[in-house]
């Protein structure tokens, strides 16, 4: 089966997003990440894929052809053979077919002069499709203001968070806001500058190399906890930060942890890190991720209904980069089937996310407790009794609106459970911890963080 050229490119965006989420935590993931199709050749149904690496072993290529050639069944009904370039400065070197054996891969000389200029900014990575809510609200504003004004609002901004976020995201936002009055906008992922570090000094272009860097006009670069134990790489990223940050050129580094947390990076590097804002996201709220939903959804032009949305906000809850790939998923297999977007067909698309997941029935009240006692270090025999102590009070009325979002006991059983209290105490408490889960953002993520561990099978 084939089809159209142009079909196939133009699904590329949806056909990433599966592939990335399928290589979460594989080494293949920055390989997938720096990847892009160059072709479709419909005659032979040959997806040409260039790779922005030195070179590709055979295991990382067997990554790729199962991890883009089930994204492509799951996105266009079909999986193509996939022939892969390798390049490191935007000209393919090396091609490999991934269809089947893969031959032995030889590195070839070349300038790497221009590596580091601005890549193509993925569709729809722009502050127009990032939705903000309470967890991302001050790195969206500030990553805005960055683009603004660039090395005079927040220099350098330093933004940190768990795995898919959003961080490269605002990383791309960012730039492509620059890039129509910066045309010198380096961007790039650490581990790659750490690779073209090694290869300049092996080549004799360190000048070269340290020119391309120093000559930008604002330098993006991706997870920079890549640095951590790298010495020598430290010490020119340190002149470097240090000749752009005189000039006033913008600085914008992303990381998985704040950078006194990054291990073996240098107090110097670390000092730096924190001379202009460091802002951390959060995984979204339960409101947050329902307009993830929705916003994915209108952008593909489909329609969702309200218990899809409210299905996948509850299931997907710390990886807006998983959330996305879901609304992908449930798309391609009611296209594929000619089926419409339900609730079961949600349930069925996503059946290796949710499957190992008790549903909120199953969720003890003993449990709830147990998990809220030792948190906010109480006794469970206090918390049960019939004292209203400050300290005892507010972890009370978070177990009994946990008990009343995770069970299926009314608030008359609530009541009784806790103490012998009657309903209408029961939902004074559930109100007051919903009102202040509003406001109050550590609260909501404590609240996350007791449900993550209550939904979470035991092993």
């Amino acid at each position: 089966m084939s089809a159209p050229d142009g079909d196939v490119l133009s699904q590329w965006p949806a056909i990433e997003e599966l592939a990335l989420t399928r290589s979460k935590g594989l080494p293949v993931h920055d390989l997938l990440r720096n990847s892009k199709p160059s072709a479709y050749d419909s005659e032979l149904d040959t997806l040409k894929l260039i790779v922005r690496a030195d070179k590709l072993n055979k295991a990382d290529a067997e990554s790729l052809r199962s991890c883009v050639g089930k994204a492509c069944y799951q996105v266009l009904g079909f999986q193509p053979r996939l022939e892969v370039s390798t390049s490191s400065n935007g000209a393919p070197r090396v091609n490999v077919s991934v269809s089947g054996d893969v031959r032995n891969l030889s590195s070839t000389s070349g300038t790497d002069s221009d590596f580091l200029t601005a890549r193509k900014i993925p569709a729809g990575s722009d502050f127009g499709h990032f939705v903000v809510g309470p967890s991302n609200q001050l790195a969206a504003a500030s990553a805005t203001a960055v683009a603004e004004n660039p090395g005079k609002s927040y220099n350098p901004l330093f933004l940190h968070g768990g795995v898919g976020l959003g961080k490269t995201h605002l990383l791309n936002a960012i730039a492509q806001k620059l890039l129509p009055n910066m045309p010198k906008i380096r961007m790039i992922s650490c581990e790659e500058f750490v690779n073209r570090f090694v290869g300049a000094l092996k080549n004799g272009n360190i000048e070269a190399f340290r020119h391309e860097l120093r000559d930008s006009d604002a330098l993006l670069i991706d997870d920079i906890h890549f640095l951590a134990g790298k010495e020598q790489t430290q010490e020119e990223f340190f002149h470097t930060f240090n000749h752009l940050y005189q000039l006033g050129k913008q600085i914008v580094l992303t990381s998985d942890s704040l950078p006194r947390d990054i291990p073996n990076l240098e107090d110097r590097l670390i000092s730096r890190f924190h001379w202009g804002l460091a802002v951390k996201i959060e995984p979204p709220c339960t409101e947050t991720r329902m307009a993830i939903v929705r916003k994915k959804a209108d952008l593909r032009g489909i329609d969702v209904p309200n218990e899809v949305v409210q299905f996948l906000a509850d299931n997907i809850v710390t990886n807006v980069r998983e959330l996305e790939g879901a609304v992908v998923q449930i798309a391609a297999l009611s296209s594929m089937s000619g089926q419409p977007i339900t609730l079961q067909l949600a349930h069925d698309a996503l059946r290796h996310l949710v499957k190992s997941k008790p549903t909120p029935a199953r969720i003890a009240t003993d449990d709830i407790i147990d998990v809220v006692c030792e948190h906010y270090n109480v006794r469970m025999n206090d918390l049960l009794s019939q004292r209203r102590t400050k300290n005892l009070a507010f972890p009370r009325h978070v177990a009994m609106f946990l008990t009343k979002e995770l069970t299926q006991l009314t608030l008359t059983e609530i009541g009784s459970f806790f103490g012998g209290r009657d309903h209408s105490t029961v939902l004074h408490a559930i109100n007051k911890i919903k009102g202040l889960r509003l406001k109050d953002t550590e609260l909501r993520n404590e609240l996350e963080r007791f449900e993550l561990q209550l939904r979470r099978p035991v092993s």
